[in-house]
């Protein structure tokens, strides 16, 4: 409950993307048709004008397991940044990831596709924690299920190299991997950019608040 006290903003970030996603269902289900063609990030999209695509991309999942998935490292690492950074700073990391992810995805792909899914957030939220934490030792669920131990930089560098890896050897070729690589870019820099400004207190640096 503390944490949910803490985290008002991860909170409403992980109802929103639940909402939409039951939305999707009820209208796929109920009435034979999709939110898709008017929320996914796609390359006709942008260029015809929808430029609310660059967001609303980021609240629709393809599955249940892409939603679990995402919202899983949203928890993970959402709330400590919420407090540390407070609001507008968070939400600026977090919406961030989700248009840089989006844009080289999109422009990068060969075809056309429609983007959906909140994981450019979510590595530039990983990957944020990563740059302002790069020593703190965390334990990161592999597969979720196993449980190691490692440095935040080795985190953020997995989600990083990771990307690069699976997107040049085409494995899982349904994935947005440049999404991933551009959310991860894009939190990296964001959050130097937080450090150098001197936003961050000596004190948060040394211990940041994780429960």
């Amino acid at each position: 409950m503390n944490r949910l006290r803490s985290a008002p903003l991860t909170c409403a970030l992980i109802g929103v993307n639940l909402a939409f996603f039951l939305s999707e269902e009820i209208f796929r289900h109920l009435f034979d048709s999709s939110l898709f063609p008017a929320l996914a990030l796609s390359r006709e999209g942008i260029v015809g004008g929808a430029w609310w695509q660059l967001f609303s991309h980021a609240f629709l999942h393809g599955n249940l397991l892409h939603l679990m998935v995402n919202m899983a490292a949203l928890w993970f690492t959402g709330p400590a940044l919420e407090e540390i950074l407070g609001s507008v700073r968070y939400l600026m990391l977090y919406f961030g990831g989700i248009v840089a992810g989006g844009m080289l995805q999109t422009f990068s792909s060969p075809a056309s596709i429609d983007l959906v899914g909140a994981s450019g957030a979510v590595c530039a939220l990983l990957v944020g924690f990563a740059t302002l934490f790069p020593r703190l030792e965390i334990t990161a669920l592999i597969f979720f299920l196993i449980p190691v131990r490692m440095k935040a930089a080795t985190l953020g560098w997995l989600v990083v190299l990771g990307s690069i890896v699976f997107w040049l050897f085409g494995i899982e070729k349904k994935v947005g991997h440049m999404a991933h690589l551009g959310g991860a870019i894009a939190g990296f820099l964001i959050c130097t950019y937080f450090k150098r400004r001197g936003v961050l207190s000596d004190l948060l640096i040394a211990s940041p608040p994780i429960r």
